[in-house]
This record gives structure tokens, sequence and C-alpha cells, in this order.
């Protein structure tokens, strides 16, 4: 071979890892995002916070008003989502004026990773196909929890996507040896450590599925030192990439060097959480599977016929997505602590596999004729079919039925008439005169996200019993109320009950002055 030509085929293997797509495909890949953007950020505020949204607020304020955050390893998840909320509140703060931790400025970041990981779909494409990456990330933008956690201030979703991240930079470090690729992916492992304890299930998930469908589906391999530039470089870059690694989680555990202990909290988080998932929340096995045929029906009967087919028809890339999203299943499924918004990690590599299955569907009807819009409609009625189910049930659970308890994913959801109790204080805040100075006393033990929505208020006191107080406005459980009403006596007066979430009610009493 010429060596011109050699030097041609060599810069063709370190082009782009990806391929051009069409006009066509660029506009329904734009109109994709946008939905997903869309059904993510409109209403933001619609939904109250529920309980841990309210201690992750409560955390972001301290780090938003006096600069100050302490990573926990025994209660709380990792730095990132604050730090990142930091950064949205501040621009709300620049932008409008006003204090910058709002509702939808701190969810405002699970909402654009959410629209993030839909983005980084679209880098599968000279994988998965046209048709296949455009599906996959359809499923991703209208899916009920993809869409339901991405509205949630919690570190679930922020997660998610630094896992594919990683993903999609391994992938293109894997065809293009680009040094950028390895650095990306090293960043975005030190992302996941330093968002949530269970990366390592994630990490772990991901490396037994690549290693299942190199073994599954073997191909070449490129494990030559050859190829990889010779030991010396691959040593270095290995280097180089655990270096950034280690770097980028000292930066967020320390909290940017302000706080050294939180790189030992960050090693002795484990132990804590290996606990917490062990012995907390007992569920049966089946948990996960229940809610995924409740809220997924779609996803999880595609992406299971994906895997069946990329099993059989040994497709290298398409078995690993089906492992990774079947093994994180079975890997949560066995643990005793269920949470749904831990099916996040699990509904995304199934939107790959699902998008595997409508690619073929596609090429099959490809296949019959060069009229494709024609006698594929069997085909494309498949995938509109799943597409418009579970964008109708994304629609009934995030903008009407968000507090439904026949909905898996709201079981600790607080409930909408909370706010009417906010509101209420509101009012009476206003038509007192005292506003902020407003002095309250809260005695139920469970408040939260309370706190949350009276963040402003100087005067709060919250004491989880009842105490003697003379303060103009009582807040109490409804369990807590005859206790309440002989304590208070004649002075105040009931003025509502509100419900917190199932099973948790509270009770507003008033003094006699604030009767109106």
């Amino acid at each position: 071979m010429p060596r011109t030509r050699k030097r041609k085929s060599q810069a063709a293997l370190l082009r782009a890892p990806t391929d051009q797509p069409g006009n066509w495909w660029r506009l329904f890949a734009a109109a994709i995002v946008a939905i997903g953007a869309v059904l993510r950020f409109y209403d933001l505020a619609l939904k109250p916070l529920h309980h841990d949204e309210g201690v992750n607020g409560f955390f972001l304020l301290g780090l938003f008003r006096e600069g100050v955050y302490r990573y926990d390893a025994a209660n709380y998840h990792g730095p990132t989502l604050y730090y990142f909320a930091l950064i949205t509140s501040s621009i709300n703060n620049f932008l409008f004026g006003a204090e910058g931790p709002s509702t939808v400025a701190i969810r405002s970041v699970p909402a654009l990773f959410g629209i993030g990981c839909i983005v980084l779909l679209l880098c599968l494409r000279r994988r998965l196909g046209g048709i296949g990456t455009l599906t996959a990330a359809a499923l991703l933008a209208v899916s009920p929890g993809a869409v339901y956690w991405s509205r949630d201030f919690i570190h679930e979703t922020p997660l998610v996507f630094f896992t594919l991240w990683l993903v999609v930079c391994v992938l293109w470090f894997w065809d293009t040896r680009r040094p950028r690729y390895l650095m990306l992916g090293s960043i975005a492992a030190a992302l996941m450590f330093s968002t949530k304890e269970t990366a390592l299930i994630s990490v772990v998930a991901v490396a037994a599925s690549a290693t299942f469908a190199l073994v599954w589906a073997p191909a070449p391999i490129k494990t030559s030192a050859q190829y990889w530039g010779g030991w010396r470089r691959l040593a270095l870059l290995l280097l180089g990439a655990m270096a950034l690694f280690v770097l980028a989680c000292i930066l967020f555990f320390s909290s940017f060097f302000g706080n050294p202990h939180g790189i030992r909290d960050a090693l002795t988080t484990f132990s804590y959480w290996i606990k917490t998932g062990i012995s907390q929340r007992s569920a049966p096995w089946y948990t996960y599977m229940a809610w995924l045929s409740l809220e997924e029906t779609p996803l999880l009967i595609l992406s299971a016929i994906g895997t069946a087919a990329a099993l059989v028809k040994r497709s290298r890339f398409h078995v690993f997505a089906g492992a990774w999203a079947f093994s994180l299943l079975v890997a949560y499924s066995i643990l005793p602590y269920k949470t749904p918004w831990i099916l996040l990690n699990v509904t995304l590599p199934m939107c790959i596999v699902a998008g595997s299955v409508a690619q073929a569907l596609w090429e099959q009807a490809t296949i019959r004729s060069r009229s494709v819009w024609i006698r594929g409609v069997p085909e494309i009625g498949v995938i509109a079919a799943a597409l418009a189910m579970s964008a109708y049930r994304c629609i009934w659970l995030n903008f009407y039925h968000y507090d439904d308890l026949r909905s898996a994913y709201a079981y600790v959801q607080t409930h909408r008439g909370f706010l009417d109790l906010v509101s209420r204080i509101e009012e009476i805040a206003q038509s007192s005169g005292t506003g902020v100075a407003t002095q309250m006393t809260v005695v139920t033990p469970e408040y939260w996200p309370l706190p949350w929505y009276l963040r402003d208020y100087r005067n709060v006191g919250y004491f989880g019993r009842v105490v003697l107080t003379e303060t103009p406005i009582v807040i109490g459980s409804k369990e807590q109320e005859g206790e309440l009403r002989a304590m208070l006596h004649m002075r105040y007066e009931l003025a509502g009950s509100y419900p917190l979430r199932p099973g948790v009610e509270l009770v507003l009493f008033l003094a006699s002055d604030q009767r109106h």
C-alpha cells in the first residue's frame, strides 16, 4: 500500500467516532430533545418537594448563603448535586435579583442532566443506527420515570448521566484511541462516585456487561500493545486517567480543599451504605419488576425482546446494553433496600436495547420494499404505539397524578394539599404585617420539606415534640392535635389540617389575634 494511502486510512480511523447524519435525522433528533426539555421544565414547581428534596435543599442553602458544605458519609449522598445547584442558583440570583435558591432553580439541575442523557443517547448512532438511536432517545424523552426523576432535586439523574457519559467516552476511545476520550471518561467516573455511592454498582455492571459481550460475541479484539501505541503509551494514559479521577474526587469530597476530612469520609462511606442496602426497607425481590411492569410497560417488553434477539444474533453492543440493563435490575432486586428512583439506572440502558428492536424492525421493512413508509406500516406502528403509551403515562403521572398512590413512583411524594398550608402561612404573614419575621413553632416530628418552603422566615423553631409556645403560628401533626388543644386551650384555634404524605397529616393552629 502506498504510504499516502496508508496515512489516509489511519486518518480515517481517527476521525470523530460518529458518521454524519442527514438533515432529516437532525430534525427528528432536535424535535426529540425539545420534547424532552418541555416535559422536564414545564411548570417545574408544580409538584411539591418531597422529604429528600427538602433535605438536599437545606444543604444547598448552607452552601449558597454561608459558603459551607461538608460531606457526611453516614447520612447523605455525594456533593456534586449541591455544587451544580449552586451554579443554577447563582445564575438565578444574577438574572432576577432575588435570592438564588428557588424550586425551579434547584430542579433545573436534574432537568438539565435529564436532557443531557437524551443528547448522549444520540451519540450512539454509529452502533444503534439512525432509527434505533432516535427511538432510544424518544423512549427516554417520554419515559414516565425518567421525566419524573428529572423533575426532582435528587442525585439519581446526574448519576445516570455521568454513567452514560462514561460509556460513550469509553466507546469513542475504543474506536479512535484518542487520549481525550479516556480523560473525559475518567472525569465522568469521578463525577459518578462524587454523586452517589451506588456508582460502584453501576461501574461493576458496565464492566461485567462489557466483558460478557466480548466473550459472547467474539470479534477481532483490539488488545495488542501495538494497536494502542505500545505498552509505554498505554501505561501513561492509564496513569493519567487515574490521576485525573483521584484529583476530581478530592476536589469535590474535600469541598475544594475546605474540608480535608471529606476525603476520608469518601472512603468510609461504602460501609454505611452497604448496611443501608442490606438492612433497611425490606421488600420482595420482584418489586422493581412489578414497578417496571406498571410504569414502563412498552420499554420493559421491547428491551426484553431486544436482549433476547441480541443474544441469539451475537450482536456485541446490543448484548452489552441488554446485560447492562438486566444485570442492574437483578443486582438491585437482590438488595432489600427498594426506592423507585433506582430504576432510572435500569431504564436508560433498556432504552438502548429497545432502540435496537426499532432499528431491526425498520431494516426488515426496508428489505421488503424501498417504499418503507408504505410497506413498513406494521413496524412503524409498533414503534409509534410504544412511544404513545409511554407518553400518555408520562403526562398522566407528571402533570396530573404526580402524588397518586396508584403510581409506584409517587410512593413517598408530598401531597399537593401541603402547598395549601404554605399558601395559608404566607397569607397570614402578609396580612399580619410581620412578613418573613413571623414567628412559628413546628412541633411535628415529620415536617420535611417544610423548612425549604419556609427558608426565608427567620423565626421558625423545629422541635419535633409538643413544647410550650406563644408564637402566633403552631404546626403539629394530626396525632398531636389532642395534646395541642389541651396545651394551647382558648388562646389558639385550629385553622385547618393538611396532608403531608401518606399516613402523615399536619394541623395548623393560629393565635386568637391571627384569626380572620
